[in-house]
């Protein structure tokens, strides 16, 4: 599964959309599913996936779909993606 999907998949999951209607623009600001309680379930998912804590700042500048692509590219590097 490329990063593409994952993200697109994690970030429907979490927001309660189809993975359809996740794109390259989907961000905290552009989609009203996208609140607080939403952003949590996306941490806590990608946490789970990479098998570790994010931090502050990655939690922080993850807000929209090309940071969590980057954000799980990134765990595929270090062998830490199993989704």
């Amino acid at each position: 599964m490329t990063e593409t999907t994952k993200a697109k998949q994690l970030l429907a999951d979490a927001l309660g959309l189809a993975p359809s209607e996740i794109g390259q623009d989907t961000s905290f600001e552009s989609c009203n599913s996208w609140d607080s309680l939403a952003h949590f379930r996306v941490v806590a998912a990608i946490e789970e996936i990479l098998g570790r804590q994010l931090s502050p700042t990655e939690i922080f500048e993850m807000a929209d779909f090309a940071s969590i692509e980057t954000l799980l590219a990134e765990g595929d590097l270090d062998g830490t993606t199993g989704m």
